[in-house]
């Protein structure tokens, strides 16, 4: 079994921030096409919002599972590497 290498990076530090940061942005840029005159009802604006608000904890999971490592896993992977 190979054990994988810790690499922290720019990407990996702060995942989540990230993809709420992203998150945050597509209902921002929704709300100002809405206001700036995109031909959409408040139904079709509120039915986005809403995939937008059930989709977001799943990307979130999915992305930071990827990204992130448990303390016991890094000291696990730590004592493998030094013993």
């Amino acid at each position: 079994m190979s054990i994988p290498s810790v690499n922290p990076d720019s990407d990996s530090t702060e995942p989540l921030v990230t993809i709420g940061t992203i998150t945050a942005a597509v209902t921002a840029v929704l709300g100002l096409l809405v206001a700036f005159g995109l031909p959409i009802s408040d139904d079709q604006q509120a039915r986005i919002l809403g995939v937008i608000a059930v989709a977001a904890p799943f990307i979130v999971t999915f992305w930071g599972r990827h990204k992130v490592y448990a303390p016991a896993t890094v000291a696990r992977l730590l004592r493998g590497r030094n013993g």
